[in-house]
């Protein structure tokens, strides 16, 4: 093949944008787990939060409970809180994959910027709960809800 065939070659443009596109995406995906630091919580910015623990039942369903007064918040049947179950089940996951128990609750906080923050004291990790948006966030406002009305 002669350089001026080489040159017109009309796959050649889409080829190389197609690999330099792939090589952004390998540079992102590894700046951003690398770039990712705990947020840190300001416990002055904390309006209210509670104390949390799930609880797995013998009928499927899953019982969330105020870890100090050891009063129900919620019960979650089968076949709904989804959200709640698939977090949850995250976090119990990372932390039988460091050998952790289940005896340290979790903290669920509102902060005064309206964030809706889930906090693993063990593990450390903590996800805001905004991100997922409304209707996820708002089943685990229910539950830091009702922990502040009854305490």
């Amino acid at each position: 093949m002669d350089r001026e065939a080489k040159l017109t070659d009309p796959q050649r443009k889409p080829a190389i944008a197609g690999a330099l596109l792939i090589c952004a995406a390998i540079v992102l995906v590894l700046v951003g787990r690398h770039a990712q630091t705990p947020r840190e919580i300001d416990p002055q910015s904390v309006v209210t939060s509670v104390a949390v623990r799930f609880d797995d039942l013998a009928d499927g369903s899953v019982v969330a409970s105020n870890a100090e007064t050891g009063a129900e918040l919620g019960r979650i049947g089968m076949g709904v809180g989804g959200f709640v179950r698939v977090t949850m089940r995250s976090f119990a996951i990372e932390r039988k994959q460091r050998g952790l128990g289940s005896d340290v609750p979790f903290t669920l906080s509102r902060m005064t910027d309206g964030d809706l923050l889930l906090q693993d004291p063990l593990t450390h990790r903590t996800m805001l709960l905004n991100a997922f948006g409304p209707a996820n966030e708002g089943a685990f406002a229910q539950l830091l809800d009702k922990g502040r009305t009854i305490q």
